[in-house]
C-alpha cells in the first residue's frame, strides 16, 4: 500500500520544465510520456513487494502492463491485480499471464515497449539478447553476492546481529543478502565464536508461529542446491562450521538450519549466488584487504560494513563497488522512496523506485516554441 501510495504522488510531480531558450524569441518546454506497454517480470521471493514496485509507476505514469509473476507465486499476484481492479482500474490496464519463462519470455520480448524484470543473471541475460535487436527498453534486476565487512573496531553484538539479519532472515532467500562476511583478523575469532552462538538461538520452524526466525526455502529444488553448495564448499576445501542439514518442523516444508562456512573468496561458494541460508566467512588481514575482497565479484548489488570508525566508513561507502551500501546496519533492508539498483551484473538499464522510476517508465520530449 505504501508503495502504490508514493506512486500516486509522484504521478502529479513528474512534469517538465518551462526554460528559456539560447536564442531569443524562442521558448523551450520539456516533457515525459508514457512509455507504452511495460511488460513486468517478478520472482517468487518478494511476490507482493517487487509487483508493487514495478506495477505502482508504470501505471502512475500512463502505461499499460503485461504482468508475468513467477510460477511459483501465481496466487499472491493474482491477488493483487484483482485489489487494483475492485479499487477501480479498468480492465486491459493490467494484463497478467502465468506461464513458465521459456514460453512466455520470447513473445514479451518481442511484443512490447519496455521489460522490466527482476531474476538470475542468467534469464536476465537471455532477456537483454532478445530485447535488444528490437531496440526495447530494458530495466534488469539480477542478484548479489553481498559483502558484509567487519572491521576490528566493530561493535561485536551490531556485526553479529547485522549478519544474522543480512544472511540469514527471510531463509537468505532476498537478492541483498549478506553472503560473504568479510572480518577482519583483530575480530576474527570472536566473531565467529559469537555469530555461531547466535546461530544456535534461531528457531527454524513454520513461518507463521510467533516464536520462528527462519522459515522454510521455497521447495525441495532449492534445498537441494543449498546443500549441494555447502558440499561444493567442502570439496573445495572450505569448513562447515555450523548448520545446513534439514530440520523437521509440524508444517510441512522445506526446513534447513543456516549454514556458516569458512572459506577464501576464489572458491565458488563465494562467487556464485547461493540464495538460501548460507554464508561464509573470508579473513582479510586489514582494511584495504577487506574492501578490495569486497570488490572481487562479478556482482554489486549491496554491501555492508561494521566500524567504529567515521573515517573508514566514509572511504568504504566512497569505495565499494555496488549500488546499495550499508553503515552498521544489514545489507538487506529498503526504503521504497529511494532508488534500488546495482552494478556489474546485478543490474542494467535505469534503476527501480523512487524518484528514479520516471527515467525508466517515461520518455522524456523537448519542444522548442518561437515567439513572434
Amino acid at each position: 500500500m505504501q508503495i502504490f501510495q508514493f506512486f500516486s504522488g509522484e504521478a502529479v510531480r513528474y512534469g517538465g520544465e518551462n526554460l528559456p531558450s539560447v536564442r531569443p524569441g524562442v521558448g523551450v518546454q520539456t516533457s515525459r510520456e508514457p512509455v507504452g506497454v511495460v511488460a513486468v517480470i517478478t520472482p517468487w521471493n518478494f511476490p507482493i513487494a517487487i509487483a508493487a514496485w514495478k506495477l505502482a509507476p508504470a501505471l502512475a505514469f500512463g502505461n499499460t502492463v503485461v504482468f508475468k509473476p513467477s510460477e511459483e507465486t501465481p496466487a499472491i499476484a493474482w491477488e493483487l491485480v484483482k485489489i487494483l481492479e475492485r479499487n477501480g482500474l479498468p480492465r486491459g490496464v493490467v494484463n497478467m499471464i502465468n506461464a513458465r519463462g521459456a514460453v512466455a519470455g520470447p513473445a514479451l520480448t518481442e511484443k512490447v515497449d519496455a521489460i522490466s524484470f527482476t531474476g538470475s543473471l542468467r534469464t536476465g541475460r537471455q532477456i537483454a539478447s532478445q530485447a535488444i535487436p528490437n531496440m526495447t527498453r530494458i530495466q534488469l534486476e539480477m542478484g548479489g553476492k553481498n559483502p558484509l565487512v567487519v572491521l576490528d573496531d566493530a561493535e561485536l553484538d551490531v556485526a553479529v546481529e547485522c549478519a544474522v539479519n543480512g544472511a540469514f532472515f527471510a531463509a537468505g532467500q532476498r537478492c541483498t543478502a549478506s553472503s560473504r562476511l568479510v572480518v577482519m583478523s583483530g575480530i576474527y575469532d570472536r566473531f565467529v565464536e559469537a555469530l555461531v552462538t547466535r546461530m544456535r538461538s534461531l528457531k527454524v520452524g513454520p513461518a507463521l508461529a510467533s516464536d520462528t526466525d527462519i522459515g522454510p526455502v521455497i521447495h525441495q529444488r532449492q534445498l537441494d542446491l543449498v546443500q549441494r553448495y555447502i558440499q561444493l564448499g567442502k570439496d573445495e576445501g572450505a569448513e562447515l562450521l555450523e548448520g545446513g542439514d534439514r530440520v523437521e518442523a509440524p508444517t510441512p516444508g522445506c526446513f534447513i538450519r543456516p549454514a556458516l562456512m569458512l572459506g577464501t573468496n576464489s572458491m565458488r561458494i563465494n562467487r556464485e549466488e547461493v540464495f538460501g541460508p548460507f554464508a561464509s566467512v573470508i579473513r582479510a588481514s586489514d582494511y584495504d584487504e577487506a574492501l578490495a575482497i569486497a570488490n572481487d565479484t562479478d556482482y554489486g548489488l549491496s554491501s555492508g560494513i561494521c566500524t567504529s570508525s567515521h573515517r573508514l566508513a566514509t572511504h568504504f561507502r566512497l569505495n565499494v563497488k555496488s549500488g546499495l551500501t550499508m553503515v552498521n546496519l544489514p545489507t538487506a533492508g529498503l526504503d521504497y522512496h529511494v532508488p534500488f539498483g546495482g552494478r556489474n551484473g546485478s543490474s542494467y538499464g535505469p534503476r527501480e523506485q523512487g524518484r528514479s522510476a520516471v527515467e525508466f517508465y517515461t520518455v522524456g520530449k523537448t519542444a522548442y516554441i518561437g515567439y513572434h
